[in-house]
């Protein structure tokens, strides 16, 4: 599946809202209409962005981290070479979750999945209003 921030020479974001500085870069990017694709839980309960690691995203992200007069180490260089996607997701208390692919199949079986979670949250809240009434 996708990666773990534990790995060496990918550097952790510290206390806040993301876990490692290349998540931050990514999630940066995906705000700016970057994200190929998007999805949401109801009302604020959370955000998914799919963003494919094409050429362009792989300088986006380079960009913003010289934006932040930051480089990207040999590590976090691989990772973004190496990875075909990367599906965000940003919990209703802010935490931003990052999950990077190797394959374009394994990330659109993802995306699959946090498609069929989101409509059936949206169906669930739907049912609970005609309750309501």
């Amino acid at each position: 599946m996708g990666f773990s921030a534990a790995e060496d020479g990918i550097r952790s974001y510290g206390p806040g809202k993301f876990y490692t500085v290349l998540d931050s870069y990514a999630y940066e990017v995906s705000g700016d209409g970057g994200t190929d694709e998007e999805a949401t839980y109801g009302e604020g309960n959370g955000w998914y962005g799919l963003v494919w690691i094409d050429k362009g995203a792989q300088d986006a992200i380079r960009e913003v981290a010289k934006e932040n007069e930051d480089e990207l180490t040999e590590e976090e260089e691989d990772l973004l070479k190496s990875s075909k996607a990367v599906i965000l997701f940003e919990r209703s208390d802010g935490i931003v979750e990052a999950d990077w692919f190797d394959t374009k199949k394994e990330a659109e079986e993802a995306w699959a999945n946090v498609l069929v979670d989101t409509e059936e949250g949206e169906e669930d809240d739907e049912e609970e209003e005609e309750e309501d009434e």
